[in-house]
């Protein structure tokens, strides 16, 4: 895959990589939203891998839903793209699956002067329950939501999740080393469900202070190329 992504705005990383993965280990089915899609790499990893899908992109950022139809393009894809705060984001339709990787920075951290990933990372942007209520209201009766956030977050992810009656049934601790304390989730839960959660495998993104063969086994299963603009 090929993308086109900002040099000097919020870009795809690590973090987005490991989303994909895990997103993709779900299987997801017929209509996909990715929200905060940015450049487009997870929701444009998914229709890759899982050609069937009918997939919507969604952002609050002109310059990235532009950025996204030019990835679309350039990997010979199909898919709706919105421009629009996803709380103000209203459709007939319904989704079998959901996935982001929004804005999870909390309030009071410091703030560069760059807008774009400022809006990219900042939870004042998108609050964690106006997300999970809007996304809760999008989904259909068996549809799953899948997303990362901050791993200081979870008792409130959980709290969230059981009040708007969508079950937790996946959880992923994401350590930058073995050694050091959890820093991201990714996060599985389903309309409907009656499954218990299963704690997966940590994923270690370092080892040695290079990638580790988790990571490298992501990066190799996508093959990802980008060029700045």
């Amino acid at each position: 895959m090929r993308f086109k992504q900002l040099k000097n705005g919020y870009r795809y990383n690590s973090d987005s990589m490991i989303l994909l993965d895990f997103a993709s280990k779900q299987k997801p089915k017929m209509e996909v939203l990715d929200v905060g899609c940015g450049c487009g790499i997870v929701g444009i990893g998914l229709k890759k891998k899982y050609p069937n899908i009918n997939l919507d992109l969604l952002d609050i950022q002109e310059c990235n839903i532009t950025l996204c139809e030019e990835n679309l393009k350039l990997n010979s894809m199909n898919a709706k793209t919105f421009l629009c705060d996803f709380k103000d984001f209203n459709t007939e339709k319904k989704y079998d699956f959901i996935v982001s990787n929004p804005p999870f920075y909390r309030y009071g951290a410091q703030k560069g002067e760059n807008t774009h990933q400022n809006i990219s990372k900042f939870a004042d942007n998108l609050k964690l329950e106006d997300f999970i209520a809007r996304a809760n209201s999008l989904l259909k009766p068996r549809g799953k939501l899948c997303f990362c956030y901050e791993s200081l977050a979870i008792e409130e992810i959980a709290c969230l999740l059981k009040k708007y009656k969508i079950k937790l049934t996946a959880l992923q601790f994401i350590h930058t080393r073995k050694d050091q304390k959890a820093r991201l989730l990714m996060i599985l839960a389903q309309k409907s469900s009656k499954n218990f959660c299963e704690i997966l495998e940590p994923f270690i993104v370092y080892e040695d202070n290079v990638f580790s063969q988790q990571m490298l086994q992501v990066y190799n299963e996508f093959k990802v190329e980008s060029d700045d603009l």
